[in-house]
Formats: structure tokens, sequence, C-alpha cells
């Protein structure tokens, strides 16, 4: 039994008559048709309210039950989604990729109306072969709410890191290879205190290094400030910078560093609670105990994939994350294969991210992943780099997938090499 029938009752999968709802989603409101055999019962609009809501419950409580077909539209759906789970009532949420290749016909016409009886017609007629779409359960909902905030407060502070590299390039254009990227504590302190090298009139390395440990933790080595500073005093004796010390560049660099700092201690708070949340899931334990996973990997993936067991194989989760290969051959013409790239790209983001931590961990850790990858990349016939990292992506799925079923820790001496 497909994924799609898993949706309905066994008295629907046994031929009895249904309504079916189609809803077109977008911002705040929906189209709706509601369908009998083909014919069009009744069409009509509805807002995301609690009115609009009940408006909806009233007109589809009939003698006969309904279902819903919509397709995911990003946030705007959700609101659907848990009205219909808070109802108890059935529906069917398709991928709209899916329902587009479904619905596509020769004559092209594109309402908001003809979608939302084109969405009914596919829940009469293709029922049976559609691939529903079941949202994660509230806790891992939860875990991927937090996952997706700790990509946009990384987002948000490299795109900061990046104006300030941008802004010392006309200021003092030396640090940027003195602190690359400038987002720990210490590199923040250097370039807030010295972000043109006339603020270094007056000092000599000795007294900055003073300062510079009077302001920073004590967990920071004093060699290594020392080190920095003998650095920077001696690029502010040659450098030549593009802007006078009194710019509005060298204000703005001190806000730049603030927000930095600010998004620091964001990123790690959000980092401490999503470990800890994570840790409460059974798969968190088993995914980290593959060597150069890693703790806040193993949370992210967890977040954007949900419960790893849902996937029938690793097939399924490669597909997931749009990893599986698509592959165009037709007479003589064959395309070199490429993987599909639809999938949930953040999930795909995560997993190569896990490999290059395998591969930087390499010395201390014993992992079959990082043997396949400089399997595959000697012999006559190397593979280029990301070939090699896409099919390493391939054997951590696979990897996962058999831990979980399994219900066990990574063993090294198990695997396959």
């Amino acid at each position: 039994m497909n994924e799609s029938a898993k949706l309905l009752p066994q008295k629907y999968m046994e031929g009895d008559k249904v309504h079916v709802l189609g809803i077109d989603v977008s911002r705040g409101k929906s189209n709706c048709a509601l369908l009998h055999d083909h014919t069009v019962i009744k069409e009509f609009q509805i807002i995301h309210n609690k009115s609009g809501l009940a408006k909806l419950k009233s007109i589809i409580t009939s003698d006969l039950p309904v279902m819903a077909v919509f397709e995911t539209t990003g946030i705007y759906s959700r609101v659907l989604t848990r009205f219909f789970i808070d109802e108890g009532m059935n529906y069917l949420e398709i991928n709209p990729l899916e329902s587009s290749i479904r619905m596509a016909g020769l004559r092209r016409q594109k309402t908001d109306r003809s979608d939302a009886v084109k969405l009914a017609l596919l829940g009469i007629d293709q029922k049976s072969l559609i691939h529903g779409r079941r949202p994660y359960s509230r806790p891992y909902e939860q875990l991927h709410l937090m996952a997706h905030r700790y990509l946009e407060i990384t987002k948000e502070r490299s795109r900061i890191i990046n104006h300030l590299h941008a802004a010392l390039d006309q200021t003092f254009p030396e640090l940027n290879d003195i602190f690359n990227p400038i987002r720990s504590v210490l590199g923040l302190t250097f370039v807030s205190l010295f972000p043109h090298p006339d603020f270094l009139t007056g000092y000599i390395p000795g007294t900055m290094a003073k300062q510079i440990i009077g302001l920073v933790s004590p967990k920071i080595h004093s060699d290594l400030i020392v080190r920095r500073c003998n650095e920077v005093w001696q690029a502010g004796q040659l450098s030549y910078p593009a802007q006078p010390a009194n710019s509005f560049l060298t204000n703005q660099i001190h806000s730049y560093c603030e927000e930095i700092q600010r998004y620091n201690q964001a990123h790690d708070l959000l980092k401490r609670q999503l470990i800890t949340y994570a840790k409460t899931f059974p798969e968190f334990k088993l995914i980290a105990s593959i060597p150069g996973a890693g703790e806040i990997s193993t949370a992210l993936l967890l977040g954007f994939t949900g419960k790893i067991a849902r996937f029938p194989s690793y097939k399924q989760l490669n597909a997931y994350v749009g990893i599986d290969l698509r592959r165009i051959q037709s007479g003589g013409f064959k395309e070199a294969d490429r993987i599909n790239r639809r999938g949930q790209s953040s999930a795909r983001y995560i997993m190569f991210e896990m490999i290059r931590s395998m591969l930087r961990n390499q010395a201390r850790i014993d992992n079959h992943i990082v043997d396949y990858y400089y399997k595959l990349k000697k012999g006559p016939h190397p593979k280029p780099d990301m070939v090699a990292m896409i099919a390493c992506v391939n054997r951590l799925d696979r990897t996962i997938m058999n831990l979980v079923r399994t219900n066990q820790i990574y063993n090294y001496a198990r695997t396959s090499h």
C-alpha cells in the first residue's frame, strides 16, 4: 500500500463515494471547489482565520465524507494542515511539483478557480497514485523551527561579516588577512579597537596586549594575543588605507562588530538549546555515534528531515534531500548523471557539512565513509571532488538508515570498507 493510501480510512479504499474538496492556497486565503463524481457542487473562497475556517467546516459537513486536496505552499498552507488535523478531517497534501506534472495538459489555463477544480479531480482520478505529504509530528516540528532559525542566524551573521570585510578593505585592509573570517571574540575586539591604522598611534605591542587581555576571556591564551598584537602593529606601520581615520566607515565598523557579537551570542544559545532538545529523540545518539558527524549537525539533520524511520529505504531519503540521480538517455544520446536538487536543500547542505567534518577530522577518527572518499579519489580514474562528495553523502544516507532501523551504535569494525 502506498503512502497516499495510508492517508485515507479503509472504507475510502473500498470504492465508497466521497466528496472531494480541491483547495488552491494563496497568502491569507484559499479558493475551494467541492466536487462529487466529477461534478462541481460548490465553489467558494475562504479567509485563513477563525470565521473563514468555520465557514469551510460548515460547507463540507454533509452526509458523505469529504477528502481535501491541496498543495504544500510553504507557510501559507500550514494553517490548513493544522485545521484538518485538529478537526480530524481527511486531507491529501501534495508536493507542488507532483501536482503540476499530473495536472499538465495540452491547453494551458491557470486560474485560482480552475486550479481548485483540477486539484479536486486529482483526488478523484489519481488518488491511488499520489504520494501525499504528512507534516512533522509536533516534537519534530519544533525541532524543525529551531533548526531553521539556527541557519537564519548563521546566514545573517555571514552577511554582516561580509559587510565588515568590505568596510575594512577601505580603512585597514590588512586586518582581513590577519583575522579571516572576523567572527571570533578576539578578532572582533581587535577590529573594534583599531578599525584604522591611525588608532594605533601611541601604542606598542606590549600596551596593546595588556588592553586586549583585560577585555577578552581568560580562556584565550596570552601567547596568541601577543602574537596577534605584533601582527596588527606591524601591519599598521605599513598600511595606507583608502579612507581617513575620521571616516564614517570607522563608526560603521563598530556597529558591525557589535551586531556580529549579538549574533554570536544568539547562535551559541540556540546551538545549546537545539542539541539539548534533539537529544530527546532516539535517532540522535545513533546518528551522532558516526565519527565526525557532530552533535549540532545531527540535531540540524533531524530538524530538516524529521523522523528518519518514516522513509522505507535510503533511496527515499536520498530523494528527500535531493541527491538522487537524474538520468536522461534517448537513442544514442546520453547526458551525464546529475543529482536532482529537488529535495530539502537545507538537509542536503547539512549532510555535505557532515562529510567535510569527517574529512577534516580524519586523522583522529576511524570512518568508513572517509575511506570510501579516498578510494574514489585514487586509482587510474580518480573521481572529481564533487562526485566523490555526493557518493559519500549517499553512503552516509545508507549508514544512517541502517543504524536507525537496526537501533545500533556505529561500529567501524562492522562496516564495509
